[in-house]
């Protein structure tokens, strides 16, 4: 019996250590079970906050590409981009608009460029090597021009060909770039016009001033001739009886005296139809005319070294005059400057072109050079046709500055000084 107790107690005890066992183990089951969960937590917070924040940054990315688009679509360059094949991948709007413009064909993507410009003969040629040569690693420009001789130029395009390289494909595509250089062209183009408008003024003005001044100095002698003539006929008549001239010299003197009337009346007829006095005046700002002046004459300025400084006075009245003929007056006085610092060597050349408001109804111009300026016995003569000082002068150029001047109901004159340079001044009335 008593062995019987003591089995049952070392049965009751190894049952008693089995169950600590299990108890330990159920112990580190749920320790292992409760890291699972703290693992198991952790890892849907860090999936989360990472879900968020891949979230985030393609809404961001979305944003950024359709900023990127809009920017693409809304610029005023156009841009296109070929494929080797010469294929339109992407185009924005403004590629269509001018490319139309050029070609007369509506675009969209997946056309290609080359079926585009088949009827395009002008350029053709120019396009087609100007894509092969992007796709060689060149980048080309094409200047694309319309215009007609009655209305000026249409339009006027630069066409900008780069190699673009494509790292998927490992091979080149192209770039096209599109600039609109239409009202630059236009401009251009104007300026040029009245440039040469201003240069054939200039010489018919010259002519005028030299048929003038010819007209009024042979129209001396023929007056001679004339009355020479007369008074000969007149004493041959009043002696006939007594020297028994020939007929045949009354005859010839009677020609002289016809064709001297005749030439005296061509005379009389050129200088009418020299100073017919047409003028073309518009209101007019002196000073932006000034400014506008000395942009044709930048490339004489800038090969004489001679500096501009421009006094000009705020706030002048607009003047009804002739802008071309004025314009010419100006670049006369510019000119002698010039020239006048070129035949004697003047270490800073410098021209000052100032305005002035008179209260007397009158605004002065003046032109003051720091030049050699003008010797004390020429000033009475240099405003007069035909004197000069230069070796290849006509001396008609301050006669002509002089009378388009008095034409406007100014005056040219020059300002005594006891400074160095020429100083010359006009005037012109406000009204």
């Amino acid at each position: 019996m008593q062995n019987e107790i003591q089995t049952l107690q070392e049965q009751l005890l190894r049952k008693e250590n089995e169950l600590q066992e299990k108890a330990q183990e159920i112990k580190s089951l749920h320790l292992e079970i409760d890291a699972l969960k703290k693992q198991h937590t952790e890892f849907y917070d860090f999936n989360s906050k990472a879900f968020f924040t891949l979230e985030s940054q393609q809404l961001q990315l979305n944003q950024s590409l359709e900023t990127v688009t809009n920017l693409f679509q809304n610029i005023s360059d156009a841009i296109a981009t070929l494929d080797k094949d010469f294929y339109f991948k992407i185009i924005n709007s403004s590629f269509i608009k001018f490319f139309s413009k050029i070609f007369t064909i509506k675009i969209q993507t997946g056309m290609n460029f080359f079926t585009l410009i088949s009827d395009f003969s002008e350029y053709k040629n120019q396009l087609i090597m100007a894509c092969r040569q992007a796709l060689l690693g060149k980048t080309t420009t094409i200047l694309i021009e319309d215009s007609n001789e009655v209305d000026g130029a249409n339009f006027c395009f630069e066409i900008n060909f780069t190699p673009l390289y494509n790292h998927s494909s490992q091979e080149n595509e192209i770039i096209l770039l599109i600039k609109d250089l239409t009202n630059y062209y236009l401009q251009k183009q104007s300026t040029m016009r009245e440039q040469a408008k201003l240069a054939h003024v200039m010489r018919l003005n010259t002519m005028e001033g030299m048929a003038s001044a010819l007209a009024h100095e042979i129209n001396h002698p023929l007056t001679a001739i004339l009355l020479y003539s007369q008074t000969c006929l007149l004493q041959i008549k009043k002696h006939a009886d007594e020297n028994k001239i020939a007929p045949k010299v009354i005859s010839l003197l009677n020609k002289i005296i016809s064709q001297a009337k005749h030439a005296s009346e061509v005379m009389y007829r050129m200088k009418s139809f020299i100073h017919k006095d047409v003028y073309f005046q518009e209101e007019t700002d002196i000073n932006t005319l000034i400014k506008d002046t000395m942009i044709f004459l930048d490339s004489e300025l800038a090969h004489s070294k001679l500096k501009i400084n421009l006094k000009l006075e705020a706030d002048l009245p607009k003047l009804t005059i002739d802008r071309i003929q004025m314009m010419q007056i100006i670049t006369n006085l510019t000119r002698n400057s010039i020239e006048a610092m070129q035949e004697n060597t003047i270490p800073t050349p410098e021209l000052t072109i100032q305005t002035i408001n008179k209260e007397d109804e009158r605004i002065e111009i003046h032109f003051r050079d720091n030049g050699p300026g003008i010797i004390p016995e020429y000033q009475d003569k240099i405003l007069s046709s035909y004197f000069t000082t230069k070796a290849q002068g006509t001396g008609l150029g301050l006669t002509i500055c002089r009378n388009l001047i008095e034409a406007h109901g100014g005056k040219l004159y020059i300002q005594n000084h006891n400074e160095v340079g020429a100083w010359f001044i006009f005037t012109l009335p406000k009204q």
